[in-house]
């Protein structure tokens, strides 16, 4: 299963210099009882990197 959430835009104002910002999270959880947390952790990276090349800016949440 995966889920996309697309965020509004967001910028920060430094003094005449305007900053961009943007936020790319992905999120796994533990789905079966004695799994590593490496192959979580992994998972979460891939959701990161989807969430990154589909546009930044959102979550991308992945299961087992």
């Amino acid at each position: 299963m995966r889920r996309a959430i697309a965020g509004e835009t967001f910028a920060v104002n430094k003094g005449e210099k305007r900053i961009e910002v943007t936020i790319s999270i992905g999120l796994s959880t533990l789905e079966r009882k004695g799994e590593s947390v490496a192959d979580v952790l992994k998972r979460a990276d891939t959701a990161l990197y989807r969430a990154k090349n589909d546009g930044r800016n959102r979550v991308v949440a992945t299961a087992a």
